[in-house]
C-alpha cells in the first residue's frame, strides 16, 4: 500500500493513464494534477475555479480532459492545452472511440450535447429533467449513455439521444454521485445516499441493492475482466464486490477521511482511491 500527499484539499476524481505509470486527479478548485503512481511525484498541475471535478479521463493520442470552465483536452505529459469543448461544463463522459464527449453544458440547464473532440464543435443536444447533473458515463460499446443529476437518472440511447429507462430516488438530492457500467456494458450501478443500485442495463430492471450502513456512496468502478466492483463513500470506507454474488469480499478502512473517488488501473492489478483529506492511497487489488 502507497498513500502520496497528492493535493491539499478535496479530490473527487481519479483516473490511471492507459500504460497504469500515471494518475490523473481533480477536485475543489483542481482541474487536474498528473502525479506517477508508483512514487507520488507531480508531473503538472493546472487549476479551476470549479468547487468540484467529478469528471476526469486519459483520451486518445497522449491526451487527458478534465473540467475547466468547459472540458479542456490537454497533453498528458505536460499539461499544455490542446482544445476546449463546452461553455459551462458540470460534468462529462469519453466514448470509447476517444472523438467524441457527452457533456452536460450550460451550467444548472439540464442539458447535454455531444461533441466532436477533434473539431470542438456541437452536434447533437437534449434537455432531460435530471437537476444539476454531476455524473455521465458511456457503455463500452458507446451504445447506452447514463445521466445522473439531483433529481433523476436517464438511461439514453448515446446515438439518437431516445431515452430509454429513467428512476427517481429521494436520495439523489444528497449529492452522491456513484456511477458506473460494467465492462460488458450490461451491467449499470448508481448510488442514491447509502443504497448502490444494480441494473441491468439492456432491459433497464433492477436486480439488486447493496446497502451501507451510515454514510452515502460517493463512487464506484469496475476491474477491468468485471469480476468485481470496487465502491468508495464517505464513511471512509473501501468495499470489493464479487459481481457474481454482489457480495462483499473485503473491506479497507485507510484512515484517511471521507471518500470521494476510486479508480482501477487497466491492468486491473491496482487500485486508487482518494478524497476530503487530499491524499491518494494506491494498493494491490489482490494483496
Amino acid at each position: 500500500m502507497l498513500i502520496w500527499e497528492a493535493y491539499s484539499r478535496r479530490i473527487d476524481a481519479l483516473a490511471f493513464a492507459p500504460d497504469g505509470r500515471a494518475l490523473a486527479l481533480s477536485g475543489y478548485h483542481l482541474g487536474c494534477r498528473v502525479i506517477r503512481s508508483d512514487t507520488g511525484h507531480r508531473l503538472w498541475t493546472v487549476g479551476a475555479k470549479c468547487r468540484f471535478g467529478l469528471s476526469l479521463a486519459f483520451g486518445p493520442g497522449g491526451s487527458v480532459l478534465c473540467r475547466q470552465s468547459g472540458v479542456s483536452v490537454r497533453a498528458a505529459n505536460t499539461g499544455a492545452e490542446l482544445r476546449r469543448c463546452g461553455e459551462w461544463c458540470q460534468s462529462f463522459a469519453l466514448a470509447p472511440d476517444g472523438r467524441t464527449a457527452f457533456v452536460a453544458d450550460g451550467g444548472y440547464q439540464d442539458l447535454v450535447r455531444r461533441y466532436d473532440l477533434e473539431t470542438g464543435s456541437a452536434h447533437a443536444e437534449v434537455e432531460l429533467e435530471s437537476g444539476a447533473i454531476t455524473r455521465s458515463v458511456v457503455s463500452p460499446d458507446g451504445k447506452l449513455l447514463a445521466v445522473l443529476g439531483s433529481k433523476r437518472l436517464h438511461l439514453l440511447a448515446a446515438h439518437s439521444f431516445e431515452v430509454l429507462a429513467t428512476d427517481a430516488q429521494r436520495a439523489f438530492s444528497s449529492g452522491t454521485f456513484a456511477l458506473a457500467f460494467a465492462p460488458d456494458g450490461r451491467t449499470l450501478v448508481y448510488s442514491a445516499g447509502r443504497t448502490l443500485f444494480v441494473w441491468d442495463a439492456t432491459s433497464a430492471r433492477e436486480i439488486a441493492q447493496l446497502q451501507l450502513e451510515t454514510k452515502c456512496y460517493t463512487d464506484a468502478t469496475f476491474t477491468p475482466d468485471g469480476r468485481r466492483m470496487v465502491t468508495v463513500g464517505k464513511e471512509g470506507t473501501t468495499h470489493v464486490w464479487d459481481t457474481a454474488t454482489w457480495a462483499c469480499e473485503r473491506s479497507f478502512a485507510w484512515n484517511v477521511g471521507p471518500l470521494h473517488a476510486v479508480a482501477v488501473a487497466p491492468d486491473g492489478a491496482r487500485a486508487a482511491v482518494a478524497g476530503d483529506s487530499g491524499r491518494v492511497v494506491v494498493w494491490d487489488l489482490d494483496s
